[in-house]
């Protein structure tokens, strides 16, 4: 392979790079401005995929483990919530992600201890925010733990122009969903969490 074929190769590879950072972007926008619980499982299915391949180019393998992690918890509440699944199937599927959550863990806790710092920490604990933002069945609980993340991610991801956005966003649009929704009826609610 001759080096002009190479540069070629790194070129195609780096374009990939900045079209999934800003795909990411876009799904960050659609999980967050969806008004149904599945609809925005499913944006937010898509969003972990393509951030995990995203963070395999880029080359950052604990946010590929973490990406792989929200993508099981996913899959774990639309089937818990939406199918017809067998309670065996189900159990099985949350065994699978506890053990993968462990490994993520000692991941996380390893990477942490080798090199301690601010931003790293509370990349950590936005990523804790969402995860339990996904586990919640209520459109609005999910909401104010979105806009938390957004908060704590701002600082986390301080310096990468794409995670800034994606934080800002996310901090504008639940507050706008919070603020237009807080009048609700229990009923319009309920329809919410379908």
């Amino acid at each position: 392979m001759c080096i002009r074929d190479r540069l070629r190769d790194i070129a195609v590879i780096d374009l990939l790079k900045d079209i999934l950072g800003w795909t990411s972007v876009v799904f960050y926008i659609l999980i967050t401005i969806f008004n149904t619980m599945k609809v925005t499982r499913y944006a937010a299915f898509a969003s972990a995929t393509n951030d995990t391949i995203w963070s395999i180019l880029m080359g950052w393998w604990p946010k590929v483990i973490l990406n792989l992690s929200v993508t099981a918890i996913n899959l774990y509440r639309y089937f818990k919530d939406f199918t017809q699944t067998a309670k065996i199937v189900i159990q099985l599927l949350a065994a699978v992600m506890i053990l993968g959550i462990s490994y993520i863990v000692y991941v996380a806790v390893h990477a942490f201890i080798a090199e301690p710092t601010l931003a790293v920490g509370l990349q950590f604990v936005d990523l804790g925010v969402i995860v339990i933002a996904l586990y919640m069945t209520e459109l609005k609980k999910y909401r104010i733990l979105m806009l938390l993340s957004g908060f704590v991610g701002m600082v986390g991801y301080f310096g990468n122009p794409q995670m800034m956005i994606i934080k800002a966003l996310v901090i504008i649009i639940m507050s706008y969903k919070l603020f237009t929704t807080r009048n609700d009826t229990p009923e319009q609610r309920a329809a919410e969490n379908k």
